[in-house]
């Protein structure tokens, strides 16, 4: 059997002001250190083969956290980064709605539905994810693999394994440094067996509200 763990990057402040984050390579701030601090406890006695980790600094800081003093490989690996927000990118709720009127509440609501000018869609997301997923697992079958991402990018290869349409992305979020398992077995079979678990980290590390402004 296979195993994927999969947890997303730690708190930033751009994820703190609730600013729309892509490709913008922000750094971990103390309270995403914190996180990261608290998943490396709750791995410490996994063993791992390998580590993958999206490109950008805050996922990189956090799957370095988690792996310590352990002797694993890590691999960047870009088909794992978060999603192109292009003109998007930094901006916060209220900014979308001066510059882009309506928009925001769109991607809150159906955001499959959602081209992104000078971005991606969702579903151009999870196509390469879903790439790079499967060629990651096939390059180490039977091994434990540590996956750090973002939750836009991980959410899109979880929802392709439930077969969950993309505008439910948000009803199942991932908190920062939160954990998902999935089980490949030998004849190629995925079961998800947890899905942004968290409990290992303390309430008053968590964010009080995980977006912006979600409508319904």
């Amino acid at each position: 059997m296979t195993r994927v763990y999969m947890i997303r990057h730690g708190e930033t402040d751009w994820n703190k002001a609730h600013r729309l984050q892509g490709w913008s390579d922000i750094p971990l701030n103390e309270r995403g250190r914190a996180q990261a601090a608290c998943a490396a406890k709750m791995m410490a006695s996994v063993p791992l083969d390998v580590i993958y980790t999206s490109p950008l600094k805050r996922a990189v800081e956090t799957a370095d956290i988690i792996r310590g003093k352990k002797a694993v490989p890590m691999i960047s690996e870009k088909g794992f980064i978060e999603i192109n927000l292009g003109r998007w990118d930094g901006h916060s709720p209220d900014e979308m709605d001066e510059l882009y009127p309506g928009q925001y509440d769109i991607w809150r609501s159906t955001p499959g539905d959602v081209h992104i000018d000078g971005g991606e869609s969702f579903a151009a997301v999870q196509e390469r994810a879903w790439k790079s997923f499967l060629s990651m697992t096939e390059k180490n079958k039977g091994k434990r693999i540590l996956l750090v991402s973002h939750m836009g990018c991980l959410s899109t290869i979880l929802f392709k394994i439930a077969g969950y349409g993309l505008n439910d992305l948000w009803k199942h979020p991932i908190g920062n440094c939160a954990l998902c398992r999935v089980d490949i077995g030998e004849e190629g079979t995925m079961h998800i067996g947890e899905w942004g678990r968290d409990d290992y980290i303390p309430d008053d590390l968590k964010m009080k509200v995980p977006f912006g402004r979600v409508k319904d």
